[in-house]
């Protein structure tokens, strides 16, 4: 599970750490807002090993009397693991994280939690960035996209306003492309971990 969680990190970290930009040709203007439905879904390359990581919004639900907003994640690979957290609607703060694994579902730590998606486009990503190129990108499943590419640790990381979360593709140091866009939607995610379940989890 440590593995997984790592992954997860680790993709998120793209997602958080990418600056922005905003050019009319290449219709880039930061990351769409979050809605209900949205999902996007990933091949990850991880020490020669593949694996599809979908990360969906799942909505707005009452959690330990608050107010919050559903975030799920299904890792495929040699097994399933889903990790659902739900943060407070007015603060960001995390309010409950929980993992799905064989039929389990496990309490875990909202500290240890990894960080959501962010809800609007950080001060990072401004529009006036210099130094950006800009593409398109081509879904396994046919989906085609404007892209705008950034600099990165040697790399390069290519972001979009068409899809949910804004990643598309992580180009590493060296040419090795440990995160790209497999699929994605604006509308058919689903909650996998039950309230009931998220609810009545095993605590450890």
């Amino acid at each position: 599970m440590k593995k997984v969680i790592g992954v997860v990190v680790a993709l998120l970290l793209a997602i958080t750490l990418l600056p922005a930009c905003d050019d009319t040709s290449s219709g880039y203007t930061g990351f769409i807002v979050p809605a209900e439905g949205q999902w996007a879904e990933y091949v990850i390359s991880t020490d020669g090993e593949e694996s599809h990581q979908k990360m969906e919004y799942i909505g707005q639900d009452t959690v330990d009397g608050k107010t919050c907003t559903g975030f799920e994640m299904t890792i495929s690979g040699q097994e399933e693991t889903i990790m659902q957290i739900w943060t407070e609607a007015a603060t960001g703060q995390a309010v409950k994280y929980v993992v799905k694994t064989e039929d389990q579902v496990i309490c875990m730590n909202v500290n240890q939690s990894p960080e959501p998606p962010e809800t609007e486009t950080p001060s990072g990503y401004d529009p006036n960035l210099p130094n950006i190129s800009y593409g398109t990108y081509t879904t396994p499943t046919g989906k085609t996209v404007n892209v705008a590419k950034f600099a990165a640790d040697g790399g390069e990381v290519w972001v979009s306003s068409q899809v949910p979360f804004g990643t598309v593709k992580v180009i590493a140091d060296g040419g090795k492309t440990p995160t790209s866009l497999y699929d994605f939607g604006m509308t058919g995610a689903q909650r996998d971990i039950s309230k009931t379940e998220m609810e009545d989890c095993i605590q450890y």
